[in-house]
């Protein structure tokens, strides 16, 4: 089985910012979130952990581990979506047209495209997909879409649902 948690909360989070690989800490929400997960998977066998190395996913992957105490790897893999020059802004302060140019040419503000992220995301999943352990990713929303679509099967481009601070997903059964 393969659980994935998204991040707890952050004030980048709350006021909007674009994080991208900006490492935001957790703020009072996102622990009080991790504490919460952690809770409510300590019944779960978790036999390791992966994590990005983002503070706000292995923080919260350390809070989940109070349980378990299984290793957490690391992986930068499992980083969120380089956002390039746009990361620390607001969306707010970004014109509709800058964004539309932003999701056709990230290249252009040094940023990843969604084929540069499914990639990355996929080469990280290809090497745990066939474990018959049970895995906990604790990562990121764009890292969970990719992950997602490869699971289901679909265009890096679908829609798939989308994932809320510190919820539980099951990844693959």
């Amino acid at each position: 089985m393969v659980y994935f948690v998204r991040h707890g909360q952050t004030d980048s989070n709350v006021n909007g910012i674009i994080q991208g690989q900006l490492d935001s800490p957790l703020n009072d929400e996102g622990i009080k979130q991790a504490v919460i997960t952690a809770d409510k998977l300590k019944n779960t066998k978790i036999d390791i952990i992966y994590s990005s190395p983002l503070s706000r996913a292995y923080r919260t992957s350390q809070e989940i581990n109070k349980y378990h105490n299984v290793k957490i790897i690391q992986d930068d893999r499992l980083k969120e979506q380089n956002a390039g020059i746009a990361t620390g802004r607001k969306y707010s302060e970004s014109a509709q047209e800058e964004i539309e140019d932003f999701m056709k040419n990230p290249h252009k503000y040094q940023a990843e495209d969604f084929q540069d992220l499914y990639n990355r995301n996929i080469e990280f999943f290809k090497t745990i997909e066939k474990s018959k352990l049970n895995i906990l990713i604790v990562s990121h929303s764009g890292v969970w879409k990719m992950l997602k679509r490869y699971v289901l099967g679909l265009d890096i481009n679908d829609e798939v649902e989308s994932i809320e601070n510190c919820e539980v997903k099951i990844l693959k059964k």
